[in-house]
């Protein structure tokens, strides 16, 4: 009877419940009886190729050091005031073009005065080969030889006369006398043409001395009056300038006034060591003839991909220092534009020999782990597989393995992350060329 009465006080019965309320008994009823069960998600997708077999150049890399080919340093070499500074600091200069001038007037000066001088010293030239003292001298000697003869025939015609009796003892001394002061005249003449001989000798060399100093004198200063006006030696960019125009230079001293240095071509340096050096060995060094071999080797820079600028090995040190197991080569490369500045950081790499049908992968393929790089293979089953490879010469976007890899494995190229070794994959070669390469197969070589 309460039942009944609290039923009644509420207005609702079972006969008038709502049809929802009656569904919501039932669903529980029937969940009650059913069982969960764990269903296996599907095996992720992952993009697979297989790898790429082509002939491939294997290189050794190192880094290196830029430097000039040339560098100048432009000096004053006499001492003057800076009158004239012409180029722009940092700019590129040509050969034979003027920089800076020294004031010339002193210089000019002394010039003049060289030539006034050698002037003068080509006059007393002429008038030592013109002197006439060796002919007055021959010719007072032939006098004094005929009054000579003269007196040798008076004296003897007087000894004639005073034998007979006819002549006096004064006058055959007085004719002896005679005799003997020309014969000392003659023995004076001789020695005065001797001398006159050889002074005419003498003063020809000496004034052909003086020529001669002269035109060196000459020959000087106008060498000293060109080192005024300085020129560029090579082509290349120069430096800023040490001394500004109105200073005093080379006081002293070769004062450094500027340094060209020449950019185009332009050196790399780069230390091999001993391996490399055995493996490139048949393609670097002096060949049969003794002279040097022209290999090629590229070069890269720090903000630049890869090794775009091609030069040629033009020198090697002759031998290996013991101190580091490594030999010094030289590179030469063009340099246009001077993107290679001196003092650089390169990297360069150079052929070694060439490796034939290797495999390549994609770079992002590859794994690092502690035990090294490795590949991840789909195979057997859509099982993945755990490969351990050695990477080698990276040929565009490709990388050269070698390890337990064959041509026809499926290698995961993209994916990687949701592959594990042991747990099966869904694999899907790429579509742009039915492989995960993105690179054409006919794609060029380096």
């Amino acid at each position: 009877m309460m039942a009944s009465r609290s039923e009644s006080a509420s207005g609702t019965t079972p006969a008038t419940r709502p049809w929802w309320a009656v569904g919501m008994l039932i669903g529980l009823v029937a969940g009650c009886e059913q069982k969960n069960s764990y269903v296996e998600p599907p095996p992720p997708e992952v993009t697979v190729a297989t790898p790429v077999t082509q002939d491939v150049m294997n290189y050794f890399e190192a880094t290196g050091t830029a430097q000039p080919v040339m560098s100048v340093d432009i000096r004053a070499r006499v001492k003057g005031f800076l009158k004239e500074r012409l180029f722009k600091e940092g700019a590129i200069v040509k050969v034979g073009e003027l920089l800076m001038v020294i004031d010339e007037e002193p210089f000019r000066l002394a010039l003049d005065q060289a030539k006034t001088r050698l002037a003068e010293a080509e006059a007393n030239f002429t008038k030592a080969k013109q002197s006439r003292a060796r002919e007055v001298a021959k010719a007072q000697l032939a006098l004094d030889e005929s009054q000579l003869q003269l007196a040798r025939v008076a004296e003897t015609r007087q000894r004639n006369l005073s034998g007979r009796g006819a002549g006096s003892r004064e006058e055959m001394d007085q004719a002896e006398a005679n005799r003997k002061k020309n014969e000392a005249q003659v023995e004076s003449d001789r020695a005065s043409f001797d001398q006159a001989e050889a002074d005419y000798e003498t003063n020809i060399l000496v004034s052909e001395a003086n020529v001669g100093a002269a035109k060196s004198a000459v020959r000087t200063a106008e060498i000293e009056l060109s080192y005024c006006r300085m020129t560029a030696p090579i082509d290349g960019r120069i430096s800023r300038v040490n001394y500004q125009v109105g200073n005093l230079v080379g006081d002293g001293q070769a004062s450094l006034l500027a340094t060209i240095v020449k950019i185009d071509p332009i050196y790399a340096y780069v230390n091999v060591n001993e391996l490399d050096l055995l493996r490139s060995k048949n393609r670097m060094g002096a060949q049969a003839d003794g002279t040097e071999s022209q290999e090629p080797i590229e070069l890269g820079l720090a903000n630049e991909k890869g090794y775009p600028h091609r030069g040629l090995i033009d020198y090697q040190d002759p031998g290996v220092d013991p101190g580091t197991g490594t030999i010094r080569v030289r590179g030469v490369f063009a340099n246009p534009d001077g993107m290679i500045l001196p003092g650089l950081f390169v990297r360069v790499r150079v052929p070694t020999d060439q490796q034939k049908e290797a495999l390549l992968v994609p770079e992002r393929a590859l794994g690092t782990d502690q035990s090294g790089q490795y590949l991840l293979v789909v195979g057997a089953d859509d099982v993945v597989e755990y490969r351990a490879v050695k990477a080698g010469a990276q040929v565009d976007d490709l990388r050269v393995v070698e390890g337990k890899i064959k041509p026809n494995d499926r290698v995961i190229v993209d994916g990687l992350l949701r592959a594990r070794p042991k747990a099966k994959v869904k694999p899907m070669f790429a579509p742009e060329t039915g492989k995960s390469i993105a690179v054409a197969e006919d794609a060029p070589r380096s």
